[in-house]
This record gives structure tokens, C-alpha cells and sequence, in this order.
């Protein structure tokens, strides 16, 4: 047998489950105190941080009097003095060593078309010419090297020309060489 909580209305058929007048939900006539969950009692909190009446505030605080106004200060000075960087100076030599390495490419340049002149059967005299020609110009590419060099070495910046100034010298060194050894055979074939 079921019994409606709400109404009291009691029904025999037990394949019901809810209140044909009100639709509340139909509850065991044996069970009804069961089917009711039981009520829990809590305690009230207790207190963890009480206020003593020796550690309360007294008085209240007095707020302060207001303050005269202050200008802030700027973020930025206008009378400032610039600041000073270094000089730095421009790099020494890197002329010298760029103008000694194009003297030494263009002789060995004049030196090839020498040879390839002589070769294809040209005036002698137009080939002395450019010959001597790319002989001074080697001299003078060895000059400008040994210049840069001297300049380079007192440059103390990590991008410093030096090794450019010594390749530079080093190849007219060569090409200098090598001149004076083609003079050396023919004056020796001439000398026969």
C-alpha cells in the first residue's frame, strides 16, 4: 500500500508512483520514515580569532591634513647636455690595401695578355711596352701594400684591414717575382 505525503490519499495498487490528484510522489506505508532523510544539527562555528577588548582600537584614526601641491618631476630634462661619444676613427689603410690589391690583379691581368700577345706572334715593342707597363704597376701595387700594412697594424678595431693590406702585398711580392724571373730568361736567351 502507497500513501501521498502531500495529501494523505492513500492507494492499494502498488505499481503506482505518483498522486493521481496532486503528482507528488507516492511513499511506502511501511517505509515512511525511511524514505525521509534524517536532519543533521551543526554545531555553531567557534571563533578562531577573537577580538580581545585590550588589542581593539581605541581611538580612530585621525586622517592627515592635506598637503601643499608639488609639481612632479618631468620625465625627461630639457636641459640636458648631449652626450659624448668617442671618435671613431675611419679605418686606416683600407684604401691603400684595396687601390694594392687591384694593382696586383691588373698586372697579372697585363702579364696574360702579354703572353697571349706574344703567343699570337705581336710587336715586339708593344709587348716590352705593356710588359714594363706591368712591371711599374706591380711596384707601385707593392708600395701601396707596404703602406697599408704599416697603416692597418696601428688600427687596433676587430675589423681592421690588415689582412687585406698583406694579401694584397704578398701578390704584387709574386707578381714582382715573376717579373723579374721572365726578365732573367730573356735577357739569358738573348745573351745566345
Amino acid at each position: 500500500m502507497k500513501r501521498c505525503p502531500a495529501c494523505q490519499r492513500t492507494y492499494e495498487d502498488d505499481s503506482l508512483a505518483f498522486c493521481l490528484e496532486d503528482g507528488s510522489t507516492l511513499v511506502s506505508e511501511g517505509s515512511a520514515a525511511s524514505d525521509l532523510p534524517a536532519t543533521l544539527i551543526i554545531a555553531d562555528p567557534r571563533l578562531t580569532n577573537p577580538v580581545r577588548p585590550e588589542t581593539a582600537p581605541v581611538a580612530p584614526v585621525q586622517p592627515r591634513p592635506p598637503q601643499p601641491y608639488t609639481q612632479p618631476q618631468p620625465a625627461w630634462s630639457p636641459m640636458q647636455q648631449p652626450q659624448m661619444y668617442p671618435m671613431i676613427s675611419p679605418r686606416q689603410g683600407r684604401g691603400l690595401a684595396i687601390t694594392s690589391l687591384i694593382c696586383a690583379i691588373a698586372g697579372f691581368l697585363l702579364l696574360v695578355i702579354c703572353i697571349a700577345l706574344g703567343s699570337a706572334g705581336a710587336n715586339p715593342n708593344l709587348l716590352g711596352g705593356i710588359f714594363l707597363l706591368s712591371a711599374l704597376i706591380g711596384l707601385v701595387g707593392a708600395v701601396l701594400g707596404i703602406v697599408a700594412v704599416v697603416k692597418a697594424g696601428r688600427d687596433t678595431s676587430p675589423q681592421n684591414s690588415k689582412a687585406m693590406a698583406v694579401v694584397s702585398l704578398v701578390l704584387n711580392c709574386v707578381y714582382l717575382l715573376i717579373v723579374v724571373i721572365i726578365l732573367t730568361l730573356g735577357v739569358i736567351a738573348n745573351s745566345r
